[in-house]
């Protein structure tokens, strides 16, 4: 297990942090490209939103296609085709342009996190599976650290060379995926059958006790790929994820701009606060993802802190005060992102191995379909209301309705379990 942590995780830590940066890129360019090109917070929300339909659309396809040709070949599609479109979005003039290049970016990067999981799960006996994928996870709270230490920066290059610096930080945050890419093919090995650097008998242990581990699954082996969407833990899984992700991503996709309505801070002011949080959340990412394994209980470890940013939503809608408005924040940074690998975790570990990248990929639908529905509606909401609070209420119902489902989830799984 140490030398596949060592071996593997760096090259998911690295894919996943640039994914993360990728998207929240268009967070921090808002306030600046909004007011370059005249865009509305409907135009923004609804561009915003649409890269979350043509990821759904085609998640379960890409993943399909994944066991077709392999994980390293289709990361490594899926990165550089991702790359190119995302720099491509320096040169949107229109509403229109917005929308197709974010709906094209969505498209190119279709079933990455399905296909990262899913390679995970290959590798990682459920014993293990928590802390893996916490530590390849922890990415995303170190997006933000980078996001809100960079961005300000390169957003000051404004009119160098004749651009503006949203046009920058399109560019230069498109580069490395492009470079990791090539990486990933070059480097990332396919599965344990297939490696020099496990021994004959490390090799026998890896797949003999991933095996064991396929037996003690309860979901039910499908010939049928819809029949395997169909399953009563991926529709269960799905209904949380499309509460969960809509909402907090509806909160993502404009936090800078809320952040500094609510707290009086500038750009830079924001990013250093965002770059707080990410450092709070590398933390509490890595102990609850331990904490999960080393009690074996995935659903409080999700539960509790999913009641946490619902309270941290209403607090940054109903409160006007500064300094709330920052520990809101933060206590959303410290739970909502550490508790996502533990879902994770509880989902692979009831799904047959047989159809797992196809229901991995298929919850996370359920809450790309989310993230559009919640972030289009946010935008409307706020131009409607010329407030932000609206929104916030609305999404904290919808992650208290989430973790109700799990809780439903939870007590079904208890009552399933031997004695």
């Amino acid at each position: 297990m140490k030398k596949a942590q060592w071996r593997l995780l760096p090259f998911l830590f690295l894919a996943y942090l640039i994914a993360i940066v990728d998207r929240l890129n268009l967070s921090f360019a808002a306030a600046t490209i909004n007011k370059d090109l005249g865009f509305t917070a409907t135009v923004y929300g609804l561009a915003g939103g649409i890269f979350f339909v043509s990821y759904a659309l085609l998640e379960v396809p890409s993943n399909a296609a994944m066991m077709r040709f392999g994980t390293r070949l289709w990361i490594t599609r899926i990165m550089i085709t991702w790359g190119l479109i995302s720099a491509a979005q320096m040169f949107v003039q229109t509403p229109m342009q917005f929308y197709i290049l974010r709906c094209l970016l969505g498209a190119a990067e279709a079933g990455f996190f399905p296909a990262i999981l899913f390679y995970a799960s290959i590798w990682f006996p459920a014993k293990w599976r928590g802390r893996a994928v916490s530590r390849f996870y922890v990415a995303q709270p170190v997006s933000q650290i980078i996001m809100g230490l960079v961005s300000a920066p390169i957003l000051n290059l404004d009119g160098v060379l004749g651009l503006h610096g949203w046009q920058w930080l399109f560019m230069l945050e498109a580069i490395p995926a492009l470079a990791m890419g090539v990486i990933i093919y070059k480097f990332l090995p396919d599965s344990p059958e297939t490696v020099a650097w496990l021994k004959p008998e490390e090799r026998h242990w890896l797949t003999s006790t991933l095996a064991t581990d396929a037996t003690t699954i309860t979901s039910t082996k499908h010939e049928s790929v819809l029949r395997a969407i169909a399953d009563r833990p991926v529709l269960l899984f799905g209904m949380v994820w499309f509460f969960y992700l809509g909402a907090v991503n509806a909160f993502y996709i404009s936090a800078p701009q809320i952040l500094s309505l609510k707290t009086g801070l500038d750009t830079q002011g924001v990013g250093l606060l965002v770059a707080a949080g990410g450092v709070l959340g590398v933390v509490a990412l890595i102990a609850l993802g331990w904490h999960s394994d080393r009690r074996q209980e995935r659903f409080w470890n999700i539960i509790l802190p999913a009641l946490i940013v619902a309270a941290s939503f209403v607090t940054l809608a109903f409160h006007p005060s500064p300094v709330l408005a920052a520990i809101a924040f933060l206590a959303l940074a410290v739970t909502w992102l550490p508790s996502q690998p533990v879902f994770f975790s509880a989902l692979t570990e009831t799904l047959h191995q047989r159809h797992r990248a196809v229901g991995i990929a298929a919850v996370n639908t359920f809450g790309q379909f989310g993230s559009f529905l919640s972030t289009s509606a946010f935008g409307v909401a706020k131009d409607a209301t010329g407030s932000y609070d609206l929104g916030l209420a609305v999404v904290a119902v919808c992650v208290t309705t989430g973790a109700l489902i799990l809780n439903q989830i939870r007590r079904a799984s208890a009552s399933r379990a031997p004695a």
